[in-house]
């Protein structure tokens, strides 16, 4: 797994992976590396037997760390399926920050945070798949925290949104719809990997949820500069990575 910025506000990659969940070591970046490798190892026995059959003995064979020192870094399986939703927020956060922090027509960051958002889902899809799908097996207190999670991303589009203008169905429905289905491409990946690449999923969520969202909230009010730029966001002039029908 790669954390491509090494920072976000400030505050470094390995430190923030996981800072809701206590270790019992102190090294920083020992805690970020083995963090990663539990990941990784969490990701496959809960794709062979689940969340909620996977136990830690197991997690840690995969992960090649004893058992007794897998406890330094994490204390459950509910810690390590926080982390899964920890590393998405964040990685999303991280291409925002580094794609669109200068932008600022709202039109443009709208699509370009959009693009942030499905890019990161695609790039972790096995984690996003089982935050969605096995979330429910957590205690009810993580799972409070997983959804604060999400909606911090909730509210990163709905503060764009608001930018725009009120549409018909207001910004906060908005964006908790800009959020499901930036996440279509996991969870139907069973269904469209055959027959569709990564890119054309991604183009197609952008051009038609982003286009949907600017139809609804008017945008004949945007001047004939906002619209060229636009335009250009949407790839009008690159039909060829369009969604094949």
């Amino acid at each position: 797994m790669n954390i491509r910025s090494e920072k976000l506000f400030g505050i470094p990659a390995t430190q923030r992976i996981l800072m809701e969940v206590k270790a019992r070591v102190k090294n920083k970046n020992l805690i970020g590396e083995k963090r990663r490798q539990i990941i990784e190892g969490a990701i496959t026995v809960f794709k062979k037997k689940g969340y909620h059959k996977a136990t830690v003995r197991e997690i840690a064979r995969e992960a090649q760390i004893g058992l007794g020192s897998i406890y330094d870094y994490v204390n459950s399986k509910d810690d390590i399926l926080y982390l899964f939703f920890e590393n998405y927020v964040t990685t999303f956060f991280e291409k925002v920050r580094s794609r669109a922090s200068l932008i600022d027509d709202p039109f443009l960051r709208l699509e370009v945070t959009f693009r942030a958002f499905v890019e990161a889902a695609m790039e972790l899809e096995d984690q996003v798949m089982l935050s969605y799908t096995q979330a429910r097996y957590v205690k009810k207190n993580y799972l409070k925290i997983i959804l604060r999670k999400e909606s911090e991303i909730v509210e990163h589009f709905r503060k764009i949104l608001c930018e725009l203008g009120e549409g018909p169905f207001g910004s906060h429905l908005e964006a908790n719809f800009l959020v499901f289905s930036g996440v279509f491409g996991v969870l139907r990946r069973w269904i469209l990997k055959p027959n569709y690449s990564q890119k054309e999923v991604i183009e197609f969520l952008v051009q038609t949820q982003i286009r949907e969202v600017i139809q609804r909230i008017g945008k004949g009010n945007i001047s004939s500069r906002g619209k060229g730029r636009r335009g250009e966001a949407f790839g009008e002039d690159s039909k060829s990575s369009a969604y094949r029908p």
